[in-house]
């Protein structure tokens, strides 16, 4: 048979709770204070100590309209559906053994397009419940109205 062992109900606490000592305590007190932390309290050297080079130079500020939107994205995908689709055909009709690959080309560029389709969600969402809200303030106007008259 199976021995029950007993164990607590609740998880062991986290290695480190061992650190939390008085002495320990009343020097983070002091570093609070003084905003001047021993060595020891430290455990990475501060950022501006990494010599970390950027791959790409910044671009430099320009006075054009940048668009933030992705609606030319879709379209882009638009486009290359349709050319893949064209490829499809004519593959179909030259070599109808080949067309696994246009398949899995236009499969991909579906799935892209419903992603950046499904990120619109939120603000279909909002825009939905705005209308709605109007509609309904509109709709205890007039019936406030009719209660008046």
């Amino acid at each position: 048979m199976e021995e029950h062992t007993t164990g607590s109900a609740w998880p062991d606490p986290p290695i480190f709770y061992k650190r939390y000592t008085d002495a320990n305590l009343e020097k983070l007190k002091k570093a609070k204070e003084s905003d001047e932390y021993p060595p020891d309290l430290i455990s990475q050297p501060p950022l501006s100590d990494f010599t970390v080079k950027q791959l790409e130079p910044p671009l430099p500020p320009t006075d054009a309209y940048t668009v933030f939107d992705q609606q030319w994205q879709v379209s882009m995908l638009n486009r290359t559906l349709i050319v893949q689709f064209l490829d499809l055909l004519d593959v179909l009709v030259k070599k109808p053994e080949e067309y696994g690959k246009r398949i899995e080309n236009i499969s991909t560029i579906f799935i892209n397009m419903h992603h950046i389709l499904n990120e619109y969600r939120p603000h279909q969402a909002r825009e939905t419940l705005r209308l709605l809200m109007e509609e309904q303030l509109e709709r205890k106007r007039m019936q406030t109205e009719e209660i008046k008259m």
